[in-house]
């Protein structure tokens, strides 16, 4: 085995320096790491200054344009409509009511302002066979008709009045109790509403900061899987056809035979395969930092607009330091190691493709097993109920420790305390063992492709050649 990974060094160093220095990976890098910066910044700052006063225009926007609503009350009962002001509405809070003897009077004061209304309350007329069923049943109440209207010079609209007729219908209880003849001040100790708050009770019942944090918890097991698997993705579907070109790159040139004859196929699988990861983490680390240093930059532009801006990206910032009491460092960097590992196993599944390609066109069908484990496990872990639903009891211990899922759902796990340190560093073990071994096979398809003429074999057809070899 050291002979076959002699020259590995070399490899490594030759084709990380070739990837890090190349015009793609630098113009790509600067470009991507300067969108990731400016466009956060420039977007938080820009909603913050062109919407500031958007809240104020709702506001404004939201406060009934009725100033006065004078009240001729044909029924039984007094009651004071000023009450309605205490209901707790800020649209309809500003509206002061005036008591009128009939309706002419009610429509001659309206009829002097340009905002006001006229409001008309009667007894319901019933029908006869209604009025023998409210007397049977020992009822006295006709119930109550209620009507808006519009003054003759008005500027209000039949939509100013509907939006007032819904409010007074939500809150005429406040009237009848007036009406019943209970004193005004008792009326509105009546309608003070109540909350209500469920707890559990005995040893085992949660304090305040447990709930939280147990609610934290469910919020993270949801989204952290998808985030999880969202990166993970990104960073194969972006780098993992990367490290099949590099691998097929001395078949394509003619260099092959020089290579083989001071390198061993294995020690050159390897280190290419360690180069473009090692690259690939490299310029996405630069993103992700310029990324979240984009909208660190936003934030303190956002504050420096408006310090009292209640975005909602910055709501959600500032909420972050309660997490604190749910992940642990030691979590959250072995979770990173096993994501990269993970990118690491699905990089060497890809230089097995490389290997039994014999020029880039050929990669699309020798790449099948490596799109297909990328699928199948995906699956596998979303129907295993590793993705969602891990609180729920559907979980299977299994996904833990087959590698291609456990790179999916068990950094998540970890960074929640679902599965220990020592499981997670087991799990992390299992993945770059076959990582390693499937390196060692892509080096021995490299090495029995190397002569090999012809369209590239299927998979089937592989697996049969180095058993006969």
């Amino acid at each position: 085995m050291k002979n076959e990974l002699k020259g590995l060094g070399k490899i490594f160093a030759f084709t990380f320096e070739r990837q890090v220095k190349s015009t793609g990976y630098l113009v790509g890098t600067i470009v991507f790491a300067l969108l990731c910066f400016l466009l956060p910044a420039g977007i938080m700052a820009a909603v913050e200054y062109f919407g500031g006063d958007s809240d104020s225009a709702v506001e404004t926007a939201a406060v009934s344009p009725v100033q006065t609503v004078y009240v001729a009350d044909e029924t039984d009962g007094a009651a004071d409509w000023n009450l309605l002001t205490q209901a707790g509405s800020e649209t309809f809070g500003g509206i002061s009511y005036v008591t009128c003897g009939s309706l002419e009077e009610a429509d001659a004061q309206a009829g002097q302002e340009e905002h006001s209304l006229i409001l008309l309350l009667e007894e319901a007329k019933k029908t006869a066979q209604e009025n023998a069923l409210s007397q049977a049943s020992n009822g006295s109440q006709n119930g109550y008709q209620m009507h808006l209207l519009l003054p003759d010079n008005t500027s209000l609209s039949e939509g100013d009045a509907g939006d007032l007729e819904s409010f007074l219908q939500a809150n005429f209880q406040i009237i009848l109790l007036q009406k019943s003849g209970i004193d005004p001040a008792a009326a509105a100790e009546l309608l003070v509403p109540a909350t209500t708050e469920v707890t559990t009770v005995g040893e085992e019942a949660l304090s305040e900061t447990e709930a939280a944090l147990e609610s934290m918890r469910e919020v993270l097991g949801m989204l952290l899987p998808y985030l999880n698997i969202m990166i993970l993705y990104f960073l194969v579907l972006f780098y993992g056809q990367g490290v099949a070109n590099n691998v097929i790159m001395e078949k394509t040139s003619k260099l092959m035979d020089t290579f083989l004859v001071a390198v061993k196929p294995t020690a050159m699988v390897f280190g290419k395969v360690l180069a473009v990861t090692a690259a690939s983490m490299l310029q996405f680390v630069i993103v992700a930092a310029s990324l979240i240093g984009g909208f660190a930059a936003g934030s303190a532009l956002v504050r420096m607009i408006n310090p009292d801006s209640d975005m909602l990206l910055l709501l959600f910032f500032d909420s972050l330091s309660e997490f604190q009491g749910v992940l642990t460092v030691p979590g959250i960097l072995l979770a990173v190691v096993m994501m990269v590992s993970g990118f690491f196993l699905y990089c060497s599944l890809s230089a097995i493709g490389g290997s039994a390609a014999g020029k880039p066109e050929d990669l699309s069908s020798t790449n099948v097993v490596f799109t297909t484990v990328l699928i199948v496990s995906f699956l596998a872990a979303l129907y295993a109920g590793g993705i969602g639903s891990m609180d729920s009891g559907a979980f299977a211990k299994w996904l833990d420790f087959v590698p291609f899922t456990s790179i999916l759902v068990t950094p998540s796990r970890i960074m929640l305390g679902e599965v220990s340190l020592g499981m997670g560093f087991v799990s992390l073990l299992l993945v770059l063992i076959v990582s390693v071994l499937c390196l060692l096979l892509a080096g021995k398809v490299y090495r029995m492709m190397a002569l090999y003429k012809g369209n590239p074999p299927t998979p089937a057809k592989l697996m049969k050649m180095l058993k006969e070899k």
